[in-house]
């Protein structure tokens, strides 16, 4: 049988390959989390625009082969990781030639994408080895802080999107667009100044489920506030969701990459630790 790409459309499916990540957990809480992630999007908007669900062959039941593509970014995961041929063959039938952001390639499987890499000589742009932390939802829904008098804590706000794309160190071409979707549709505190109104820290939830984009105003650090905002997100995902929290700590220098075909370009990841950890 000659090997091809097919699409996951049907929503129910995508539904029983999530919970088929549910083995083993946390071992597959990341894909658990991607797919989670783009099921409540769809959900509010089932016209999404650029998402696509690929497997091998249309078998994603045998192995959670699944490779997730939105505007430029993708993920890919299978259950069984480096055991099985599948995954590097699905990889070769993607059409690299724009190059894609790839996020949060588990340590297991960095053979796969380094021989794809090589395969298809691919243009490796960035690569950022991270650790992965992972709190579990009861002990996130039992944080406690306490937030100064002259401050207040809310969701952020859409016209706070160019705001926070520009402090955000990993800030991308597309990042301002990808940063109002994640204020629309995930999970997100912001802490404001009550005087004045001002955001001043905020913190946000990405695709992936981790923390991301966490930032406190330069006028307004050295006051314990990130750490105040990172617990208040905490405690809303685990309340809100019913879901384990999970945030990336770089690891030197080297879970984002950017590959391109010489020409293009993509971002990948390593594993992770929980807290408990892992490395992406």
């Amino acid at each position: 049988m000659l090997a091809q790409l097919t699409t996951i459309s049907d929503v129910n499916e995508l539904k029983e390959l999530q919970g088929l990540h549910l083995k083993d957990w946390p071992k597959h809480c990341v894909a658990f989390f991607w797919l989670d992630n783009y099921l409540r999007w769809l959900a509010k908007d089932p016209m999404l625009r650029d998402l696509k669900f690929l497997t091998l062959n249309g078998d994603w039941r045998s192995d959670g082969l699944f490779i997730l593509v939105h505007r430029y970014q993708l993920f890919f995961s299978n259950l069984s990781r480096q055991k099985t041929p599948d995954l590097l063959k699905a990889l070769e039938l993607v059409d690299w030639t724009s190059g894609f952001k790839v996020s949060a390639i588990h340590e297991t499987h960095h053979k796969i994408y380094k021989s794809l890499v090589t395969e298809r000589q691919l243009w490796l742009h960035r690569e950022m080895n991270t650790i992965m932390y992972r709190m579990p939802c009861k002990e996130a829904k039992k944080l406690q802080f306490d937030c100064p008098p002259e401050y207040y804590l809310d969701n952020v706000r859409l016209e706070h999107a160019e705001l926070i794309n520009d402090h955000w160190s990993a800030r991308h071409p597309g990042s301002l667009r990808l940063i109002q979707m994640l204020i629309e549709h995930n999970s997100n505190v912001g802490l404001y100044l009550k005087e004045t109104g001002q955001l001043c820290a905020w913190c946000l939830r990405l695709q992936s489920g981790f923390l991301g984009a966490l930032e406190v105003l330069q006028s307004h650090q050295r006051r314990g506030l990130g750490a105040i905002v990172a617990a208040a997100i905490s405690q809303r995902i685990a309340n809100e969701l019913n879901h384990d929290v999970t945030a990336l700590k770089r690891e030197n220098i080297i879970t984002g990459a950017c590959v391109c075909p010489r020409t293009s370009a993509l971002s990948a990841g390593k594993r992770f630790p929980d807290q408990t950890q892992c490395k992406y």
